[in-house]
């Protein structure tokens, strides 16, 4: 009986062995302002992430997977961030009005004290077959100077082999989000 329950643990242990991350961004971060330097910016507002996915049957937790764990990562980078309730301004927004960064909007974005506005976007998760393709875009905005100070963008492929693949199947989207997030905001600076 031990000998199975080992067994068991062995088999599980190899299929971790086996999962497989990997993340690329397409292109180098964009900086508004080469000179922008990490210790001007005081509190980022991170609203409500984005569902800009075009095909949303697959359901994924953005508050946690993606927002939290955005807000997590700053706060280890050095920011100070504070989390925006729910808005009506992200629910409306795709990713095209986010890249073209349009002073009206970026006025309207978060609550109208905060200056630093950082918004991530869902653009696409697909989890069919043993690997999952995710692409996330951030964006952070300076209300002030209605500019847009930093984007990027990342898509990750995360596999999951064989039998392990087929006993994580569920959450998968969720894994796969949460390791774009942290690809994306690896260009943040500290």
């Amino acid at each position: 009986m031990t000998i199975r329950w080992h067994k068991s643990i062995i088999i599980t242990l190899v299929g971790v062995l086996f999962l497989l991350v990997g993340c690329v961004v397409i292109q180098p971060a964009f900086y508004r302002a080469s000179e922008l330097k990490p210790e001007s910016i005081g509190q980022i507002t991170l609203l409500p992430a984005v569902d800009a996915r075009i095909d949303k049957h697959v359901a994924v937790n953005l508050e946690d997977r993606l927002r939290g764990e955005a807000a997590t990562i700053l706060r280890r980078k050095g920011y100070a961030v504070v989390l925006n309730g729910t808005s009506r301004e992200t629910a409306a927004l795709t990713n095209d009005n986010l890249r073209a960064a349009d002073p009206a909007l970026i006025k309207r974005l978060g609550p109208p004290g905060a200056r630093w506005i950082m918004v991530l976007a869902l653009i696409d998760l697909n989890v069919v077959g043993n690997t999952d393709k995710v692409e996330v875009s951030g964006f952070l905005y300076d209300k002030e100077k209605d500019a847009l100070l930093w984007r990027d963008t990342s898509i990750c492929l995360v596999g999951q082999g064989g039998i392990f693949g087929v006993l994580v199947n569920e959450g998968r989207g969720d894994i796969a989000v949460s390791d774009a997030v942290d690809c994306l905001l690896e260009s943040m600076p500290e």
